[in-house]
């Protein structure tokens, strides 16, 4: 698959000595493409399709719980019930004095076809109507927010409160995920970006679940790419109807990607990393020249070369700590052949 050359060099000093520019002692191999697997393989965590902390949005005692920890609600289901006695008499008293209003108002109205009174006076009993009917709105709404009703389908978890607790606007009360469907979040090496597409299947295993697979689908991909990662975030929707997984569990992901089977892989220990991006050290006319590469996806050992170098070229394997470009390099033949004429030189 690659022809690994071990270039065993000779010291500088014994090169200098005859005259001979100096060698750095390294290991190359040459450049071969190889089949790449398609498939990227990722790791995460489930996360609830939806998920909510139910939270009272103003003050009150609690009256009823109304449901059952760890059981299935509805949409609309009741949960919780605040103490509404004293909103409900709030509500009774704007209603009654919104009755006398109207009757005022209606009053009004006759007497200004009579013209027993001003139009001010009508347009002052009219105002009073709209405020009162507006307070009546206010009213209802916060008796309203006595009752805290499952804003979806999903399963409640533990309460965090009991009967006859006060509670505060924004207390927790109790938390609702909806598990028919899950989802995953997996970084994606923007490399992969490109075939990464809406709707692509994946399978996931779980190590809680050993000796079963999952499948779900690509439904939506991070716009934005993580600047120092490089990575940008896939979301996958899992469906569960039986409910065995649970948001949290810690999953392996993999798909398919399809594409490229064969591509430039070499050993990272090529790769030459820079404050600003990866290099190898590939050997140009016997020298050492810097090249600046793209990495692609990586396996156990070894990593994809984008772009900087390509099939049939020979890179530096080790030693790159003591190369700079420009550095002559030789083959053992040659180093074996400069050694023979360098002994055969000297006087006897």
């Amino acid at each position: 698959m690659r022809t690994l050359v071990t270039l065993l060099l000779l010291p500088s000093l014994a090169f200098a000595q005859a005259g001979a520019p100096p060698f750095i002692p390294v290991n190359m191999m040459k450049v071969e493409a190889t089949p790449l697997s398609s498939t990227v393989n990722a790791v995460g965590a489930l996360i609830a399709e939806d998920s909510v902390m139910l939270r009272p949005e103003i003050d009150g005692r609690i009256a009823r719980l109304r449901f059952s920890e760890g059981q299935p609600v509805k949409k609309g289901a009741v949960l919780v019930e605040l103490d509404a006695a004293e909103q409900r008499a709030r509500v009774a008293a704007v209603r009654a004095d919104l009755t006398l209003a109207e009757t005022r108002f209606k009053r009004s109205e006759e007497l200004v076809a009579q013209n027993f009174i001003s139009r001010q006076a009508l347009d002052e009993a009219r105002a009073n109507l709209d405020i009162l009917r507006a307070r009546l709105r206010q009213e209802q709404v916060a008796l309203d927010k006595t009752v805290i009703r499952a804003p979806f389908d999903g399963v409640v978890g533990l309460r965090q409160v009991s009967v006859g607790a006060y509670v505060g606007k924004g207390s927790d009360l109790v938390r609702l995920d909806a598990l028919s469907t899950l989802k995953l979040e997996v970084p994606v090496p923007e490399t992969f970006l490109s075939r990464v597409r809406i709707g692509q299947p994946i399978t996931l295993t779980v190590d809680a679940l050993p000796g079963q697979t999952f499948s779900g689908r690509v439904h939506a991909v991070d716009p934005v790419v993580d600047p120092v990662s490089r990575n940008v975030r896939v979301r996958a929707r899992i469906a569960n109807p039986s409910g065995a997984l649970k948001p949290g569990m810690f999953v392996r992901a993999s798909a398919d990607l399809g594409g490229k089977t064969r591509a430039v892989v070499l050993p990272e220990q090529v790769i030459v990393t820079r404050p600003d991006g990866n290099y190898v050290f590939a050997v140009v006319d016997g020298k050492a020249a810097l090249r600046k590469v793209v990495l692609g996806k990586r396996e156990p050992g070894r990593v994809e070369i984008v772009s900087g170098v390509t099939e049939g070229e020979t890179v530096v394997l080790d030693g790159q700590i003591k190369l700079r470009p420009g550095v002559p390099v030789v083959t053992p033949e040659q180093a074996a052949q400069m050694m023979k004429k360098q002994q055969a030189g000297k006087p006897r």
